[in-house]
């Protein structure tokens, strides 16, 4: 693992990230990043007369960054109807005390790339007893149904209260690379991971690990329980259609989060010689779209109701 210290592109790191492969995957390569500390005042992003974005970092310096474009067309906005779901409905459930009526199973999408490549979200249980939930991709086909889903990475089993816990959906590049988070085992309470799967290596990687094992420091004269390494205490993240990913990571175990800008193998780590571009906060507006999106799918519980029969509305904030 390599650490530089550059005079004018701020703090860069390398960064191999550590892999778990899924049920059949094969790990082609290990995805290198390069980590760029933008500073412990919340980063701004903004736009240059060419209509790229960027974001700027307390040190002054601007990078490109070009948020996600995910929207989903119309007809499949807070639809279930013909999503696919990843697993069936527990018909023989305990919980269905013999009523296999109160067992569901049904999906919904929250994004899709310029591809036709879709994720979203499956929730299955018994009504009125546990519930799962797990994120999965799809791709459109040809005549207009979707493929066979491929799990991702689940949330935490819950008492069913029709929201899923635990797990989540940031985004999706046009090349096939999904980050969001969720836990490492469903029957466990545990901190989210933030995790980034591509399509490409069939891969998924756990990004807290990633970031963890990285040193903010070669002092060997810190203080006494100092850790040199970056903790990714919070799943909250921005992605980039190219790649790029925004974190906040503190130096050991607190004090004050600095923004760490993820720029993977292959595109450009160098800062932007622009003016000072118009800007606004980026954690500030990413927490703000969540209250949001939470309040969107409090009103839209009794329409997912109605829907599924059985399960009700979705929040993606554990």
């Amino acid at each position: 693992m390599e650490v530089r210290d550059g005079p004018c592109s701020g703090r860069l790191i390398l960064l191999a990230a550590s892999l778990h492969l899924l049920m059949g995957a094969q790990a082609l390569a290990d995805p290198l990043y390069t980590a760029i500390d933008l500073g412990t005042i919340n980063p701004y992003t903004g736009a240059v007369p060419n209509g790229n974005g960027t974001i700027t970092g307390s040190n002054g310096l601007t990078y490109a960054f070009n948020p996600v474009q995910n929207d989903l067309p119309a007809q499949w906005d807070r639809v279930s109807q013909g999503v696919p779901i990843v697993q069936p409905a527990p018909v023989n459930g305990p919980g269905t005390n013999g009523n296999p009526n109160f067992a569901f199973s049904y999906s919904y999408l929250y994004a899709m790339n310029s591809q036709g490549l879709a994720v979203g979200i499956n929730q299955y249980g018994v009504a009125g007893h546990l519930e799962n939930s797990e994120v999965f991709l799809t791709q459109k086909q040809p005549n207009g149904s979707w493929g066979t889903p491929t799990p991702l990475w689940p949330g935490l089993q819950y008492f069913d209260e029709g929201n899923p816990y635990g797990l989540g959906i940031f985004g999706m590049t046009p090349t096939g690379q999904v980050l969001g988070y969720g836990v490492a085992n469903p029957y466990q309470e545990s901190p989210a991971i933030l995790y980034l799967y591509d399509t490409k290596t069939q891969t998924l990687t756990n990004l807290n690990n990633v970031i963890n094992s990285v040193t903010w420091t070669n002092s060997t004269n810190l203080p006494n329980g100092q850790s040199p390494y970056w903790n990714l205490n919070s799943p909250l993240a921005q992605f980039d259609s190219s790649g790029r990913i925004l974190v906040q990571a503190t130096q050991g175990y607190g004090g004050t989060p600095h923004a760490l800008l993820l720029v993977p193998q292959g595109v450009s780590v160098d800062p932007l010689a622009i003016p000072e571009p118009a800007t606004w906060a980026v954690f500030a507006t990413l927490i703000g779209g969540w209250m949001a999106h939470q309040r969107l799918r409090t009103r839209t519980r009794s329409w997912r109701t109605a829907v599924s029969g059985t399960g009700a509305a979705l929040r993606d904030a554990g």
